[in-house]
């Protein structure tokens, strides 16, 4: 299991972006245990490694596997990967599903093998995007741009459009839902108005009525776990499919709610990718 080094710098850095199957945290210590060599010999976190010097890794433990399934690119460049995720899928690797997340698919993408872990890159997603929904989620490929993308997250400057498909009719023709979410203390999943929770801003608009559901494009101006699910729902008008939040019929794979919209400054321009 070797890499031939591209780019030079300390040998942690080096560990952290291209062997990626392996959880950051976990790096320091593999280093420090001797699991990682420079050119045959054991490296130090603070060594610096040559363009050109050959790493190997040994007793990696458990592992992030790189899987061949498809990935719907929207956008790619050597800092940044835009994709289109689609529903039933984990972002993450989470409890039970080891296998068939987006990150999975993503190391083969960056070029990873199961029996080869280094690639060209580690996959940062820069937000969050639910199991049940799909659309457009922005994957930085270093540590850097994914530390910009999060403050573009942090000062509003990411704009990102959704659309759902909701129970009942919803009344007007939009409007602001700014309710503070926290935890629902009858489900530790779910989330819930709750007074002293963290400020949540979604703005929708309707876009298309049938006589028993409601399409809506939505804004959000914070980004809260499940925050487009719980506001949703606060109104009386769930998401299709979510049974979490009260729909009558689904499952816990898909919701009716997709991501349409991204936009997002990068590379000294305005970049806007729609699905």
């Amino acid at each position: 299991m070797t890499h031939r080094v591209t780019t030079s710098g300390r040998l942690v850095d080096v560990v952290k972006q291209h062997l990626a199957v392996v959880a950051i945290d976990r790096i320091g210590l593999l280093i420090a245990e001797g699991a990682i060599t420079i050119d045959g010999r054991v490296g130090k976190i603070n060594d610096l490694v040559a363009v050109g010097a050959e790493l190997s890794a040994t007793a990696l433990g458990e592992l992030l596997v790189p899987e061949d399934v498809p990935v719907v690119v929207q956008f790619e460049d050597d800092d940044l990967v835009i994709v289109d995720k689609p529903a039933a899928m984990h972002v993450h690797p989470l409890g039970e599903y080891r296998r068939g997340t987006l990150l999975n698919a993503l190391l083969w993408h960056a070029g990873a093998r199961p029996d080869q872990p280094w690639a060209a890159w580690r996959p940062r997603p820069a937000h969050r995007l639910d199991r049940g929904a799909s659309g457009l989620i922005a994957i930085a490929k270093h540590a850097a741009v994914h530390d910009r993308l999060r403050a573009q997250l942090e000062d509003h400057s990411m704009h990102r459009r959704y659309r759902a498909t909701v129970h009942g009719r919803v009344a007007g023709e939009g409007g602001t839902i700014e309710q503070p979410l926290g935890r629902d203390p009858t489900n530790d999943y779910r989330r819930a108005i709750v007074v002293g929770g963290q400020p949540a801003i979604t703005h929708y608009q309707v876009v298309e009525r049938t006589p028993t559901h409601t399409v809506v494009e939505l804004e959000l101006v914070t980004g809260r776990t499940h925050q487009i699910r719980a506001h949703l729902a606060s109104m009386g008008h769930p998401i299709v499919g979510d049974v979490l939040y009260g729909a009558a019929l689904g499952t816990t794979d898909t919701i009716e709610l997709r991501a349409i919209e991204l936009q997002l400054n990068h590379r000294d321009r305005r970049l806007c990718c729609t699905a």
